[in-house]
């Protein structure tokens, strides 16, 4: 096939993108497909006259550009091809205010949470808690505030400087772990281990000092399968197309241990998962046996798939 491959923009994760578009080329080549590589920075105007000529679009590109919808519902009206899936689902999935609405209206479990608007309505929310932007990707428009002192930290303060909608919703300590869909199917539970002291900031997302333990021996089965279920079904009710994944955290681990119930709680979704090297969804697929050329080939023959259902 000749695919058109988008990726960089001028998102906070541009560089990430670029990479993971780098490691699609690759694997697209190896399966003997023609691929094209446009900058989206270069304008949709550039990237319309290329669509002609292509079989199917491979949007790689990661943030606002690639993730919140309006891409796909150019390439939905091109009539292309296109991996990804509805226009209006990924909305929800990526402006992380009206998923944590989504969460709410579905019962979907999600940490506690409140719009905010000034440093006064963080600190009358209570601490400790994450303010994160609507927008926000790949861990960069974030803040944990654990006390006082941390009002004061600069990511926390610079949020206020984005003119973007912000939320604080409540700190949960627990195991971080991320479930991966590939069709309509779960792939293997990945346990997120960030440096002692740390989190999975944007930092130890892409640095490699941060531990990914595929099928995570630390929960039970019942909790895994239960993640399983969950991130399925917001994949199944934003219609994410050919995959997806969804970060969890899953608290209340001392009364686990006690004979307790831990719990997850639902973190955010990623529409267009990365594939760099450290990305976690390609070590998922691995854990479920796709290397990565045959994972790559995989969402296209589901994006066929799903265009012939249709």
């Amino acid at each position: 096939m000749n695919i058109l491959l988008i990726t960089g923009g001028i998102s906070s994760e541009r560089s990430v993108s670029l990479i993971s578009a780098k490691e699609v080329k690759k694997a697209l080549e190896e399966n003997k497909h023609k691929v094209k590589m446009f900058d989206i920075k270069h304008g949709t105007d550039e990237m319309v006259k290329l669509i002609k000529n292509c079989d199917l679009v491979f949007p790689v590109l990661h943030g606002e550009e690639g993730e919140g919808g309006d891409l796909q519902k150019l390439l939905q009206k091109s009539g292309k091809l296109y991996i990804g899936g509805d226009p209006e689902g990924l909305k929800v999935g990526w402006y992380k205010i009206p998923f944590k609405q989504f969460c709410d209206k579905n019962n979907v479990p999600s940490a506690p949470w409140k719009e905010v608007n000034t440093i006064d309505e963080v600190i009358k929310f209570g601490l400790p808690c994450v303010v994160k932007s609507t927008n926000g990707g790949s861990s960069k428009e974030v803040a944990i505030l654990k006390t006082n002192a941390d009002l004061k930290q600069k990511m926390f303060l610079d949020l206020f400087k984005l003119n973007q909608p912000l939320y604080a919703e409540k700190f949960l300590p627990g195991i971080e772990i991320t479930v991966g869909i590939l069709g309509n199917k779960a792939l293997p539970v990945v346990e997120i281990v960030p440096p002692e002291g740390s989190w999975f900031d944007f930092k130890n997302k892409y640095s490699g000092e941060t531990k990914e333990i595929v099928n995570t021996p630390n929960l039970t089965p019942k909790i895994k399968k239960q993640v399983q279920e969950i991130a399925l079904k917001i994949h199944k009710d934003l219609n994410l197309g050919p995959y997806s994944r969804i970060d969890f955290i899953v608290s209340d681990l001392p009364s686990h241990i006690s004979g307790g119930e831990a719990k997850p709680y639902v973190l955010e979704v990623n529409i267009i998962p990365g594939m760099t090297p450290n990305s976690l969804f390609p070590k998922a697929a691995l854990g479920a046996g796709y290397t990565f050329p045959q994972l790559i080939q995989k969402l296209i023959k589901l994006a066929i798939q799903n265009t012939k259902n249709q």
